[in-house]
């Protein structure tokens, strides 16, 4: 039996693991700052309030969003015009997609790229160079940022109050390129004194290029604070407004991933219609080879030999009337029978040789075999036969096949 003691400290325990499972679930869940940049993500890092602030003020103008890669976008879709936007923690296009993207863009339209790391290809075909900013003196790194346009200039620059990574244009190419925005980090007053290239748009065949290094801007944290909207909203100001704009959702670092096979057949062309061709064919040969098997085959049970049952109620028949000749008779057809059926030896002439062979198939002697014979022409030729002669003409037989 459990002490009251025990009792007490039990009791207390379970008191305490009640209490602390209680305490760690109404915890609040820590923020999450994982730099997702995906349309369909509230954290601090994603982009759900500006896509939606963007899609609500095109009034009209489409926003389409784009979840493959750009180089099968533009190739599938080479005909259409208007920008496409990416934002993200880094750009990387490969050599192919870059180039088809560039094709696309010497054409007539806009490229806008939002990120820290921007493709170097891209940046050594518009000869520049980035860099990061650096503070000597201060451990913080929360930046500054303004656009350079008077009429899209706020009274006071836009403060990230956050330590991030800032990257800056540090080369340029000042025959081709407009400075658009600039960036600082804090020096613990809303003024930038220094400041450091980090927006541009330079010209690209009959198109544009627009790239900025600071993507927090369309964050969630940042537009959703104070006034913050309204740089991510003149950021955008340099897009053509009556251009479509196309919503980059596959170089997103929290995009969704779908490991389906299906999901990537139904997403190619090609390998769509291939999915679906294989359907309609299944579905065919399930339709026709149905119909020619659906009815099942009876099983056909062969019909028996009873010629052996025949013979011996016959037999029967004639020993009880004491027909012992026409037993003899049926005896020797049913032999003839055997050796025809069993040992595979015509009885058309029976011949030495056919003896012969009668033994070697049977495993019998010569001798016995001609015995055998013997005894069935004699009884075939006497006019009566008698019951123990019958009686031996069965020992013959039995003998014989138990030889073979």
């Amino acid at each position: 039996m459990i002490s009251k003691s025990s009792k007490i400290f039990i009791i207390i325990i379970i008191a305490i693991i009640g209490f602390l499972t209680y305490y760690e679930a109404s915890e609040p869940d820590p923020i999450n700052w994982y730099p997702s940049y995906a349309k369909t993500d509230k954290i601090p890092l994603g982009t759900f309030a500006s896509y939606n602030l963007i899609k609500e003020s095109l009034a009209g103008q489409e926003l389409k969003d784009i979840n493959q890669p750009p180089y099968e976008f533009l190739t599938d879709n080479d005909t259409i015009s208007g920008t496409y936007c990416f934002i993200n923690g880094s750009i990387h296009f490969d050599k192919n997609e870059l180039n088809t993207i560039l094709k696309w863009v010497e054409n007539g339209n806009t490229l806008f790229i939002s990120a820290k790391t921007i493709e170097n290809r891209l940046l050594d075909t518009l000869n520049i160079e980035t860099d990061n900013l650096l503070s000597l003196d201060k451990i913080s790194s929360k930046p500054l940022v303004e656009l350079t346009n008077k009429n899209l200039k706020n009274d006071t620059p836009f403060l990230y109050d956050r330590d991030i990574y800032n990257s800056y244009f540090s080369k340029l190419d000042s025959a081709n390129t407009t400075v658009l925005g600039v960036s600082q980090l804090y020096n613990d007053t809303l003024k930038i004194s220094d400041p450091q290239v980090n927006y541009i748009k330079q010209s690209f065949g009959d198109g544009v290029i627009l790239l900025h290094t600071f993507p927090e801007a369309f964050g969630n944290y940042f537009i959703l604070k104070e006034k913050n909207h309204l740089y991510t909203q003149n950021l955008l100001a340099y897009i053509h407004p009556t251009q479509h704009i196309f919503w980059d959702n596959y170089y997103k670092s929290g995009k969704t991933f779908y490991t389906s096979p299906l999901f990537f057949l139904i997403n190619n062309r090609y390998l769509k219609w291939a999915y679906y061709f294989l359907l309609i064919g299944v579905v065919l040969f399930v339709i026709f080879e149905g119909k020619r098997k659906q009815r099942s085959i009876p099983i056909i049970v062969p019909l028996k030999n009873q010629t052996l049952s025949f013979t011996r109620t016959i037999s029967g028949m004639y020993f009880e009337k004491g027909k012992h000749k026409e037993i003899v008779r049926k005896q020797n057809l049913l032999f003839l029978d055997y050796v025809r059926d069993v040992l595979r030896i015509p009885t058309d002439t029976l011949s030495q040789k056919t003896i012969t062979d009668i033994a070697a198939r049977s495993n019998n002697s010569i001798e016995d075999t001609k015995v055998l014979f013997k005894y069935f022409d004699e009884l075939d030729k006497k006019p009566k036969i008698e019951k123990e002669e019958l009686v031996r003409l069965y020992e013959l037989i039995t003998q014989f096949k138990q030889q073979s």
